[in-house]
């Protein structure tokens, strides 16, 4: 069972949600995130922070986390042109245990948004080696775009339509 905290503008996502993430991530989030790094944590920290804050202009984030008040996983886009966003996720060590459950809240909420942002895209780029990387992003409403890519980084496109 976990605990839904929902909001538009990031007031209740705190620096401490964000560091427990960090300092108790999901295998696959340690190393997208380059946490294991020498200052990953400080540079991925301010880096959240300051995506954060840019989904408070134009775009929205969701915290979700365990019955225990824990952090599961951090989502959040942001407006980074017309009609063009970007998006961002990190989870924490409960990942595992919540993945199902957590991928349908994502894939929701993503359908929701669409809605709202009729016509505009919302790209993502994923470093990350897991073997169902593909399927799960097609899942939640993404489209692989190859020739997007950026060497071993892969890029993915949700298109509110």
């Amino acid at each position: 069972e976990f605990i839904n905290i929902m909001t538009e503008t990031s007031l209740e996502i705190h620096p401490e949600d964000i560091l427990y993430i960090l300092k108790h991530p999901w295998e696959v989030s340690a190393n997208e995130w380059g946490l294991l790094a020498e200052n990953g944590i400080e540079s991925q920290l301010a880096y959240l922070e300051e995506h954060l804050a840019l989904t408070r202009v134009d775009g929205y984030s969701k915290l979700w986390k365990t019955a225990d008040q824990e952090p599961i996983a951090l989502l959040g886009g942001y407006k980074v042109g017309d009609k063009k966003y970007e998006t961002f996720f990190i989870a924490s060590k409960h990942m595992q245990a919540h993945a199902m459950r957590l991928s349908f809240e994502m894939r929701k909420l993503l359908k929701e948004k669409a809605s709202q942002y009729m016509g505009c895209t919302c790209g993502l780029y994923s470093t990350s080696a897991h073997p169902s990387q593909i399927s799960w992003f097609r899942f939640l409403g993404f489209r692989y775009l190859p020739d997007k890519n950026l060497g071993t980084t892969r890029y993915f496109e949700y298109i509110a339509s």
